[in-house]
């Protein structure tokens, strides 16, 4: 059977004296590019159209194309921090279903998400540009590297053994680096609404196994799936945002993830998404 870890680690230590975590964990940081949105034009932006290359069709589910997301430029994330499994030309397009909300633990949400790599632009879009039926406004996206930490729920931070007071230091800690703004975010440590283990669910989901409940964990096949958790790599987060007039869920966040190796080969077509919400 699979050990799952717990959506929130529990010390039995009350009375220790706080201990420095930022210095304890300063080794733990792994560099990530934040997305925040820019009045500066770019060549990646949040919603509007997509600007499918000739060619190309929209992505659908069931006959009902997927909301359209985001546009990535590879080059201006390398910019801000060379992500070396990552292609350097190049654009993602990241779509949804944000009609039904899966949350991608069930083998049947494959074909709910889906990235694209196209080429990329050669001149920023103006929001006049982009006038038509997307869901999410028109804005700028602009890129600042940033050091992601993992999470209280993985086992280099549990192995600490925090007490509630650190957890509450830590995550204080941890967010300093986003400075208020939404936690969009390309490669580095995901930061969990729920449980720290979508690498596995990602794993296990794609290959078949529902985890909507322990039953995908416990079955047999999983044993020998789990050592795959490691090749995902956290390809987009992206955080409910006001500005952007998206929410997932209750105050959620998607989270697309892509096998390293698919990445660095330019493949882009199987991607998997994990949903978490409060």
């Amino acid at each position: 059977m699979i050990n799952i870890p717990g959506n929130r680690f529990k010390s039995g230590r009350k009375a220790a004296p706080m201990r420095d975590i930022s210095a304890l964990t300063s080794n733990f940081a792994v560099p990530a590019v934040q997305v925040i949105l820019q009045d500066h034009p770019s060549l990646s932006n949040f919603g509007g159209q997509p600007c499918l290359p000739p060619g190309v069709g929209w992505p659908e589910k069931e006959g009902r194309e997927l909301a359209f997301l985001a546009r990535i430029s590879l080059a201006e994330v390398h910019c801000a921090v060379a992500i070396d499994w990552l292609p350097t030309t190049g654009a993602l397009l990241f779509f949804y279903d944000m009609e039904q909300e899966p949350w991608g633990f069930d083998p049947k949400d494959r074909g709910s998400w889906s990235v694209l790599h196209v080429s990329d632009l050669e001149q920023p879009l103006e929001p006049t540009d982009q006038a038509g039926n997307s869901s999410i406004p028109f804005k700028h996206a602009g890129f600042r590297g940033v050091d992601s930490y993992p999470s209280c729920r993985r086992g280099s931070v549990a192995a600490l053994e925090p007490t509630d007071a650190e957890e509450e230091r830590y995550a204080e800690f941890v967010d300093l680096p986003y400075k208020g703004k939404p936690k969009h975010q390309i490669s580095g440590f995901p930061d969990p609404v729920q449980g720290d283990h979508m690498e596995l669910e990602c794993q296990l989901a794609s290959n078949g196994l529902y985890c909507g409940d322990a039953s995908g964990y416990d079955d047999p096949r999983a044993q020998s799936l789990q050592d795959g958790a490691i090749e995902w790599k956290l390809l987009f987060q992206f955080d409910s945002d006001d500005d952007l007039d998206v929410m997932w869920g209750d105050s959620g966040t998607l989270y697309y993830w892509i096998r390293e190796q698919s990445a660095r080969s330019g493949d882009f077509s199987n991607p998997w998404l994990v949903l978490q919400c409060c």
